[in-house]
């Protein structure tokens, strides 16, 4: 059976702090220079903006905090899953018709 790495190195996570941090500083930097939520161009822009820089913490918080244990149970489960049908394995199916 082939093992699967499933920790995150370190070098990636470092830089997904790194970036967690940054997009933070632009965001401490660059909302208060947005324009105010309103309709037209200007609200749109802001919106998307916010979306855009949401989505990245996010994204890179999920990453830091949760993506090792997500992979790990998926490999857990799908090898689980592996192991719970090789006794049948050996079975074969006789097609009709």
């Amino acid at each position: 059976m082939v093992r699967r790495k499933v920790g995150v190195p370190r070098q990636i996570r470092r830089q997904s702090i790194i970036y967690t941090c940054a997009a933070i500083a632009l965001g401490a930097y660059g909302i208060p220079r947005l324009p105010r939520m309103s309709h037209g161009i200007a609200g749109t822009f802001t919106a998307a903006w916010m979306l855009v820089l949401a989505l990245s913490i996010c994204a890179n918080l999920y990453f830091v905090l949760g993506a090792d244990k997500e992979r790990k149970r998926l490999l857990e489960e799908q090898q689980y899953r592996t192991e719970a049908e090789a006794p049948f394995s050996h079975v074969r199916a006789r097609a009709r018709g």
